[in-house]
């Protein structure tokens, strides 16, 4: 045993060089970025060679690190299916599910909960993350996007309309609900989806250019937040506000709506999934298509 690496560098080292991504490997293991390259530190000093060069703002393998994964994966993906092997015979299907963040605690995850009661042989293990990767290991994922990816059956999950919210105090600093005072206010951009506001302005009529007060949030839920402790105005996804909306403490901020009719989020899996009737299953319970 002494010969061989750290396994939790190896298992680091395996999803990076996998996925290409330190942040994709944080996610998979629940821990943080600068963890994973301790990791990967981890692993270079005990080999004393460099396994990774940098590139830009990623990694990319080095010709011996190439050489390394290539080797390692496939025992990483014997440990996979013999898993899988495992959780089979033991009478339960395992579904690993993975959703963004905020679309996973605002909407799936209480629907994923009823769906475990009601399937009490379907065993459901839901991870989540910023942002869209490959499926890899998981079964089925959470995509935004148009629906039209090859290999892969999508189904839509719910309407994606789009509005701008505030606090009923700072609606009324604003006098209601119009372009001329909306404009004056703070807006808050989702890294994540980086083009929703200039859509909705277009949609609206409205030059989004003449919004100056700008804040760039590293999510949708983060921006609700601060929309509802009254610091600016969130584009929200309205299906993920309801709660909000219906309580009154976030307010629509102006009467215009935008519907983004068939991009929107979608439960994607592959077609070539061994696991597709319980898929189906699980289709059938998040809900006809929306579309």
């Amino acid at each position: 045993m002494r010969d061989l690496p750290p396994l939790n560098a190896l298992a680091a080292f395996e999803i990076v060089a996998r996925t290409g991504s330190v942040r994709c490997a944080a996610d998979e293991l629940s821990v943080t970025p600068g963890a994973v390259s301790r990791q990967l530190r981890a692993l270079e000093d005990h080999f004393g060679a460099s396994l990774f060069a940098r590139h830009g703002r990623g990694l990319v393998l080095t010709p011996l690190g190439r050489a390394y994964f290539e080797r390692v994966a496939t025992h990483f993906d014997g440990l996979r299916r013999a898993s899988a092997l495992l959780h089979s015979s033991s009478g339960r299907s395992v579904l690993r599910i993975r959703s963004y963040t905020t679309f996973a605690t605002r909407w799936l995850i209480s629907r994923l909960s009823q769906f475990q009661l009601a399937h009490p042989d379907i065993d459901v293990r839901l991870t989540t993350a910023s942002e869209w990767a490959e499926l890899g290991e998981f079964d089925a994922a959470i995509r935004l996007g148009d629906g039209k990816w090859a290999d892969f059956d999508a189904t839509p999950l719910v309407p994606n309309m789009l509005r701008p919210v505030c606090s009923p105090v700072l609606l009324k600093k604003m006098g209601g609900s119009g372009a001329g005072d909306l404009r004056k206010q703070t807006i808050f951009l989702v890294r994540a989806r980086p083009d929703d506001w200039a859509l909705w302005c277009e949609s609206a009529a409205i030059d989004f250019a003449t919004f100056t007060r700008r804040k760039e949030m590293e999510s949708s839920a983060l921006a609700y937040l601060a929309a509802i402790e009254g610091r600016g105005v969130a584009l929200a996804q309205t299906v993920l506000v309801d709660d909000e909306l219906r309580t009154g403490s976030l307010v629509p901020a102006h009467d215009h709506v935008l519907d983004r009719a068939k991009f929107t989020y979608y439960l994607v899996s592959d077609q070539r999934s061994q696991k597709q009737e319980t898929l189906a299953r699980l289709r059938r319970w998040l809900g006809p298509s929306v579309l």
